[in-house]
């Protein structure tokens, strides 16, 4: 087979060595940079934006739980790219997931994200990856100019069943003309019961079953 290489002199590779391989080349290379469609200067973001915006955006830090603007934020318009300004979420796809971030269960088009896997919430820790890959997460970033904006989870509500776990310091928010009374939006629950952006170890508490399911009888009544 012209793939197949063949070497006359080395020893065969144990099979501790081949599992080795095939795990690291299973790996997710979080650290690989994906060219944006837009670049810009970093001294200028660093004047435009807060130290906090810039920190998540641009070194994909994360923003204090629960302390953040648009957490209870419920009124009607649209959420864009703190960056760019390109639109990304729409507040009625908004929700409360009791994460202590924003977030929604749909996008205004998935053409504007990127999505990929990231393992920095346990420090590219092999281990632990190998013993739960669910520890693995999928970043979310702004694919017009590559600023990071959280991360999605298969815990939503219907009709995506995702909760897309935001930071508000990534985003900027444009009202809709028509505000007050019946224009702010309902507030959905839908309590997280997975990981948040902090990471994976309790900065996004995991909800008990009890406690989801009395949140779902108060909702049915």
């Amino acid at each position: 087979h012209p793939c197949r290489q063949h070497s006359s002199g080395s020893p065969a590779e144990t099979p501790t060595v081949l599992t080795r391989k095939i795990k690291r080349s299973r790996m997710p290379d979080i650290r690989k940079s994906i060219s944006p469609n837009k670049e810009f200067d970093k001294s200028e973001l660093k004047e435009r934006l807060t130290p906090t915006q810039y920190q998540v955006t641009q070194e994909h830090q994360t923003e204090k739980q629960f302390s953040n603007q648009y957490y209870k934020h419920r009124e009607a318009g649209v959420y864009r790219c703190i960056v760019c300004g390109i639109d990304q979420f729409s507040s009625q796809t908004k929700y409360n997931s009791g994460s202590g971030w924003p977030s929604f269960y749909d996008v205004m088009d998935k053409q504007n994200i990127r999505c990929r896997k990231d393992a920095s919430g346990v420090g590219g820790n092999l281990l632990r990856i190998i013993a739960d890959p669910s520890l693995i997460r999928t970043e979310v970033s702004c694919k017009e100019c590559g600023s990071h904006l959280g991360h999605v989870f298969e815990d939503g509500p219907k009709p995506t069943g995702q909760r897309y776990c935001v930071n508000s310091a990534s985003l900027d928010f444009k009202a809709d003309e028509v505000q007050g009374g019946d224009q702010d939006e309902p507030l959905l629950s839908c309590p997280a019961t997975l990981g948040g952006c902090g990471g994976v170890d309790g900065v996004c508490q995991r909800v008990s079953k009890m406690t989801i399911s009395n949140k779902q009888s108060e909702q049915s009544v």
